[in-house]
């Protein structure tokens, strides 16, 4: 996960954050294989009713195989398991290929918070999904 990070971001999380966020009884990891092994990844929460994706990445080489979507399907799956009702995130601005993919499984923006990434400092959207009303709407 850690190379991973370091690959996708320009402001990559340390090895000992990953460390101390896997220890939170509160925290759960998803990962998703490619043909040389781990290719994404995935760290979120749930507590009492909503969850959050804290993280979410998959390798540059391996973008584009829809290996992002299948992830967050799994991640949606197990926020609906342990009950949780809503689920939020945050995402740079710039990112066109996250806000696709979080727009095509019914996250919507919520709010702008002013310069919350750094190098480079840029907004970030935060989203929500409305669990119960997505599911309603599928069927």
């Amino acid at each position: 996960m850690v190379a991973i990070e370091r690959a996708a971001f320009t402001d990559p999380w340390s090895r000992r954050a990953f460390q101390d966020l896997l220890s939170q009884p509160h925290v759960r990891a998803r990962v998703v294989d490619g043909p040389d092994g781990v290719a994404g990844y995935a760290l979120a929460s749930v507590v009492a009713d909503e969850g959050e994706i804290l993280n979410f990445a998959v390798e540059p080489a391996a973008r584009g195989r829809g290996l992002g979507h299948i992830m967050l399907d799994a991640l949606l799956d197990m926020f609906r398991r342990e009950g949780a009702s809503r689920v939020f995130l945050e995402v740079r601005e710039s990112n066109e290929a996250a806000l696709h993919l979080y727009q095509s499984a019914g996250f919507r923006s919520r709010a702008t918070r002013r310069a919350y990434y750094r190098n480079p400092i840029e907004n970030a959207i935060t989203m929500v999904l409305d669990l119960a009303r997505s599911d309603a709407e599928k069927g």
